[in-house]
C-alpha cells in the first residue's frame, strides 16, 4: 500500500507525543493530529492509544511501525543495489560467518555458488559469534549463518539443520578404546563419566557452550578441569593431543584435522543437536543473491555425508 508521509507516523513513534513530533517536522500540532486521524480512517485501525502519556503503540500500531520501518529498509536497500549495479554491474551479498565455522562452510558452499552465481559479488566477515549480532544490529551483513542466538527479540531466522554436537576425544584413551569396534555410527557416549576429565569448551555465553551448559546440568556433570578456547579448530587439535574433551559441531567433521587420532561420538538419546540457522534482522529484506546463498547452503548441508565412520571413527571416505 503507498503511505503518504510516512515519516510522520515514525516521529510521532519516536518523539511519543505530537506535539513535539510536530515541533521536529515544523508541522503545527493541529495538523499532525488530523495527519494521524486520517491514517486511522484509512487503515480503519487505531495506531496509538491516546490515554497513555508518553502515547503507547497499539497493537495494530505495532504491525503497521514494522511495516513502514521495513518499507524504509527496502527503499535504501534498493538505492544501494541500483548504485552498486550502475558503478560495477555486480550484485554483492555480505555474509558473515564465525571465525571457524567460515573455514569449514566456505570450502563447500563457496565454489558452488560462485558457479552459479559468478555475477555475485561476495563479501565475507568472519568473526566470533557475539560479533555477527551486533554487525547485524547495524546491519553491515545481509545474514549470518550461525547457531541461533539466545536472544532474537531484533533478529529472525531460517532454520538450516538440526547440527549434533559431538564429543572428539583421542582414540586410545581408556574411555574411548573401550567404546570403538561397537558397530554403531557415532555411538552415544555418556557424559557423566568425564567427571575427572578436562573438557575444552567455548567461551561462557557462546550458544553452543550454553547448549552443553544445559545439558552438563541435566545429567549432574560438574567438570573438575576445563580449558576455554574460542576456535572449535584449536579445541580438537589439543583433544588430538590428549589434552582433553573437545566438543565440535557435526558439520566440522570433514574438515576436522588428526582425524586418525581421534574418535567422535553423539551425546544422549535422541543426539544432542543445536540449531544452525541463517539469522537476520527483524523486518529486514533479503535480496535474491542472498536468498540464493541461503538456500544453496541448506542444500549443501543437507547433502553432506557427516556421520562419522563405524565405531566413532573418523569420517566415512566418501566424505
Amino acid at each position: 500500500m503507498f503511505v503518504k508521509n510516512p515519516e510522520y507516523f515514525l516521529t510521532i513513534v519516536k518523539e511519543r507525543n505530537i506535539s513535539r513530533a510536530a515541533e521536529k517536522l515544523y508541522l503545527s500540532q493541529p495538523y499532525l493530529s488530523q495527519y494521524l486521524a486520517k491514517l486511522e480512517g484509512d487503515l480503519g485501525a487505531t495506531l496509538l492509544d491516546r490515554s497513555r502519556t508518553p502515547l503507547k503503540l497499539t497493537a495494530a500500531g505495532e504491525v503497521f511501525h514494522a511495516y513502514l520501518e521495513r518499507q524504509r529498509w527496502l527503499d535504501r536497500q534498493l538505492d544501494s543495489d541500483l548504485r552498486q549495479l550502475q558503478a560495477d554491474r555486480r550484485q554483492t551479498v555480505r555474509v558473515g560467518v564465525a571465525t571457524w565455522r567460515g573455514s569449514v562452510l566456505l570450502p563447500d558452499v563457496l565454489p558452488a555458488f560462485t558457479r552459479q552465481y559468478p555475477e555475485v559479488q561476495v563479501e565475507l566477515h568472519e568473526m566470533p559469534a557475539p560479533r555477527l549480532e551486533e554487525l547485524m544490529a547495524e546491519e553491515g551483513t545481509d545474514f549470518c549463518i550461525m547457531h541461533i542466538p539466545g536472544d532474537t527479540q531484533a533478529l529472525t531466522y531460517e532454520l538450516i539443520l538440526q547440527e549434533r554436537v559431538l564429543l572428539a576425544g583421542r582414540r586410545d584413551h581408556p574411555l574411548v578404546r573401550d567404546r570403538l569396534g561397537e558397530g554403531e555410527v557415532l555411538p552415544p557416549f555418556d557424559l557423566r563419566l568425564l567427571e575427572q576429565e578436562t573438557l575444552i569448551l567455548l567461551p561462557s555465553g557462546w550458544r553452543m557452550e550454553q547448549v552443553l551448559q544445559n545439558t552438563f546440568d541435566a545429567c549432574g556433570l560438574k567438570p573438575c578441569r576445563t580449558l576455554v578456547t574460542t576456535n572449535n579448530t584449536t579445541a580438537v587439535n589439543l583433544a588430538a593431543e590428549g589434552v582433553g574433551f573437545a566438543f565440535l559441531p557435526e558439520t566440522g567433521l570433514r574438515q576436522a584435522g588428526h582425524r586418525e587420532q581421534l574418535a567422535f561420538f553423539s551425546i544422549g538419546t535422541p543426539p544432542l543437536t543445536c540449531p544452525l540457522a541463517a539469522v537476520y534482522k527483524k523486518n529486514g529484506f533479503l535480496p535474491p543473491a542472498a536468498r540464493a546463498f541461503i538456500d544453496l547452503t541448506r542444500a549443501v548441508y543437507r547433502a553432506l555425508d557427516v556421520p562419522a565412520g563405524e565405531g566413532g571413527g573418523g569420517p566415512s571416505e566418501k566424505m
